[in-house]
């Protein structure tokens, strides 16, 4: 995260919280933690619901998290009746809409897609949400669906992606990763560190977390999972101007998982990268291939 890709709001929020931590550092975690469950509000252009008109809209019912079964209706989104199915996640604050383009050259190549509004985004339901519950949708959404050829995932999307296929029970073909994030702790770490609050303030997120999601936020990390995401093959795609999911990190990454297909660009940073020409091509060429 840097300052220029926040709101007004969220960087006025941050201040706030600076000046909170020192003198009040679990008051501080919990409006963090709360701050960091509620994704932004996002109105859609013309041309995503005319993008939505064109699907087949369903309700799916799932169980709120691993340890909470209260029902949870996920809106998802169909396009295409033949062909191997390919399975699109977007990002955090996102919508199904912003794979517009790749949704069409998927089509354009005879492939299904299926998309869902995560939840406490879109149609979805619910008001904040988290990685873990993200985790937990996406299990029961591949489990409902059967066979799928691929996931295709961006950024939050795609961490949320990786972190299934490597802790679940579940597995895929096909996994190709969009300006991804690959680590919850070093978000959190480094949003602390721009906010400038205390470094008290952290473990009390750590217990936070462990206690209202029963998880360790130190294992919701792609670095303690190098050849253990369960696709036969993954391919990732990441921008050199990309400022949320920096490239330097990814290319450590890659280098540590040396089985992940990869293509570098320049020049779309972290939402352009979805309609990159190449981009587009390779993944359809990696999709393609047997």
């Amino acid at each position: 995260m840097q300052h220029q890709v926040l709101p007004l709001s969220l960087r006025m929020a941050g201040a706030v919280l600076s000046a909170m931590s020192r003198p009040f550092p679990g008051a501080t975690a919990r409006l963090f933690y709360r701050l960091y469950c509620t994704p932004p509000g996002l109105k859609l252009r013309p041309t995503h619901e005319q993008l939505r008109d064109q699907a087949v809209l369903q309700s799916l019912e799932v169980s709120s998290y691993p340890f909470d079964n209260r029902p949870l209706k996920v809106t998802t989104y169909r396009w295409g009746a033949v062909g191997p199915k390919v399975l699109l996640l977007h990002g955090w604050g996102g919508s199904p809409f912003h794979f517009k383009q790749l949704i069409a050259t998927l089509l354009e190549n005879g492939y299904q897609v299926i998309a869902y509004d995560a939840p406490a985004h879109g149609l979805s339901d619910g008001k904040r949400t988290n990685l873990v519950q993200w985790m937990h949708v996406l299990e029961q959404v591949i489990q409902q669906e059967g066979e799928l050829h691929a996931i295709v995932g961006h950024s939050f999307g795609a961490l949320s992606a990786a972190l299934t296929l490597s802790r679940k029970e579940v597995t895929v073909p096909k996994l190709v990763l969009l300006g991804a994030a690959l680590s919850a702790p070093v978000f959190f770490d480094e949003t602390l560190r721009l906010f400038r609050i205390h470094p008290t303030v952290m473990p009390k997120v750590h217990a936070l977390i462990r206690q209202r999601l029963r998880e360790d936020l130190t294992e919701m990390d792609m670095h303690r999972y190098i050849n253990g995401i369960k696709a036969n093959n993954i391919w990732i795609a990441y921008d050199t101007t990309d400022t949320l999911a920096k490239s330097t990190e990814i290319d450590e990454y890659l280098q540590l998982y040396p089985s992940i297909q990869s293509l570098r660009i320049t020049g779309d940073g972290h939402f352009r990268i979805m309609r990159d020409a190449a981009v587009l091509t390779g993944m359809v060429r990696f999709l393609s291939a047997s």
